[in-house]
């Protein structure tokens, strides 16, 4: 279960890293500066960061992102720093990104079917 719950949730940093939504689409483009002043895209070009809305400045955000919990029919994801956390529930407010997109959902269904496939097969036994 770890394992599935570590491919899911690097499908989703990925995702989001690369400054696409919930819905696998573009996310909105970051309020520029006003009345003269420098805005966040701003900031993010002039520190050579791409001036897109995709949770990175130093990656401590999305380096929290990780699996929290695991047992036999659950897996847990989210973020291990309470920083981090905040920063991604005040991101999804804006819109929405932490959550499972359908591009991640292939992911999820092809972990899956790798672990149960990689598992022993049952054998059954014959009862008379």
């Amino acid at each position: 279960m770890a394992g599935i719950g570590k491919v899911l949730a690097k499908s989703i940093r990925d995702r989001i890293g690369s400054g696409l939504n919930a819905l696998d689409q573009s996310a909105k483009p970051l309020r520029p500066g006003r009345r003269g002043k420098k805005g966040y895209p701003e900031y993010k070009q002039a520190h050579g960061i791409a001036p897109v809305r995709n949770w990175t400045w130093t990656g401590r955000t999305l380096r929290s992102l990780q699996v929290l919990s695991v047992n036999q029919n659950r897996g847990t994801i989210g973020f291990v720093d309470a920083m981090g956390d905040q920063k991604a529930h005040y991101n999804n407010l804006i819109e929405k990104a932490f959550a499972v997109s359908p591009k991640d959902a292939v992911a999820l269904r092809q972990a899956v079917y790798d672990t149960f496939r990689s598992e022993k097969p049952i054998q059954f036994r014959r009862v008379a």
